[in-house]
């Protein structure tokens, strides 16, 4: 018993040894350095190479402009970027509008090409995509949106169309043309905006499978006016500065326009107005009944457009016929020159054959002034 006793004692010293000594081994492997911090010294920060730019180490975590919510925040940023896209935007008082009638336009400070570039990006962030485009010729051309005009505005309609943008389908689509001009005032430039509209129509009986085609509607000069308050607003005009020059009304005036013959046969439209005022209208006219302008010369007062004479599609709308680029049969569609001479109060406006001649064989020339004079009257 007494030996038991002794061997069990000599292990348990020789336990103690060992943890003992494994805490010694412990502490030399990791030495307590918690007081070490007291001798700490602070050194200088580490140089940029030249060829380097520091970055901001706080700007990813401030919430800029004072905004307290995230969607205020992402408003806010999306308002910089699209400021930094378009470079430096112009006060309201370097906007203003013109009108005449229900034709209206903008003129603001600047130069047509530092114009072209913010109003381009207006387009784009507005969520439009751009067919075709002239930066030479000012000339923009968006693509075919469905129209929200015709969709119901219940509060179910506007839930469900947040959550699913597409989930109803319109029967109206619209597109929207842009031309630049040079302003006659010199570092000021013009914007023309005009609607161009379709409708939706299905084509065969009730009672048999229905196609479903799409026809050229009126242009809506209301439209017209609310995208160049987007316009306005996105350049920088404040919204109430905008919608004061939107309500401003010139009294009604008497018709600016006469279809006539010179003495040759060959018909003429007078239009009542200087050369500035009648080249900016007659520009806007071709846009509005689907001209295709290729090219334009004002120095020479000529405008070089394409035309699908209407005469030889009888089968189809008369709207339809202005669309000409529509149509996979190309062969009817022509240039023309539509001329513009300065005649003091008056502008004598004549439509020639691509060649710049009097072309008296063909009745389109008639037909294409009294497009011009319907709508210019």
């Amino acid at each position: 018993m007494p030996e038991n006793l002794t061997a069990g004692r000599i292990l348990l010293f020789a336990l103690i040894l060992s943890f003992l000594s494994g805490c010694s081994v412990l502490d030399r492997l990791f030495p307590d350095r918690s007081k070490e911090y007291s001798k700490a010294e602070t050194t200088a920060p580490l140089d940029v190479p030249p060829d380097l730019t520091r970055t901001p180490s706080n700007d990813a975590l401030v919430v800029h402009d004072g905004s307290a919510t995230l969607s205020g925040y992402k408003t806010a940023t999306q308002a910089r970027e699209s400021k930094a896209k378009t470079g430096a935007l112009i006060s309201s008082e370097d906007i203003r509008i013109e009108r005449d009638k229900d034709r209206a336009w903008l003129v603001v400070k600047g130069d047509v090409p530092a114009v072209w570039r913010k109003t381009r990006e207006f387009w784009l962030d507005s969520g439009f995509l751009i067919q075709r485009e002239n930066p030479a010729l000012g000339i923009l051309e968006t693509d075919w949106v469905d129209s929200k005009l015709d969709v119901p505005k219940d509060i179910i309609t506007n839930t469900i169309s947040r959550v699913f943008p597409n989930a109803y389908s319109s029967s109206l689509r619209d597109r929207y043309r842009m031309r630049l001009e040079a302003g006659e005032k010199p570092g000021t430039t013009e914007i023309y905006i005009t609607h161009q509209g379709l409708q939706e129509k299905l084509e065969g009986r009730a009672d048999e499978t229905q196609t479903t085609v799409w026809e050229p509607r009126p242009e809506d000069p209301g439209l017209e006016s609310e995208m160049l308050k987007k316009m306005m607003i996105y350049l920088g005009a404040t919204p109430q500065h905008a919608e004061a020059l939107l309500a401003s009304q010139k009294k009604p005036a008497p018709d600016k326009a006469e279809l006539t013959q010179q003495s040759n046969g060959q018909p003429v439209l007078v239009v009542h107005e200087e050369f500035p005022r009648a080249w900016r209208n007659v520009g806007i006219t071709l846009d509005r009944v689907d001209f295709a302008v290729e090219d334009r010369d004002r120095s020479k007062g000529v405008y070089y457009v394409r035309y699908n004479d209407p005469l030889q599609h009888q089968k189809q709308g008369f709207l339809s016929k202005l669309a000409f680029w529509s149509h996979k049969d190309t062969e009817h569609v022509k240039t023309y020159q539509i001329k513009l001479t300065d005649d003091g109060a008056d502008t004598r406006v004549v439509v020639l054959n691509e060649q710049g001649k009097v072309d008296t064989s063909s009745v389109t020339p008639v037909h294409i002034l009294k497009l011009l004079y319907e709508a210019l009257r």
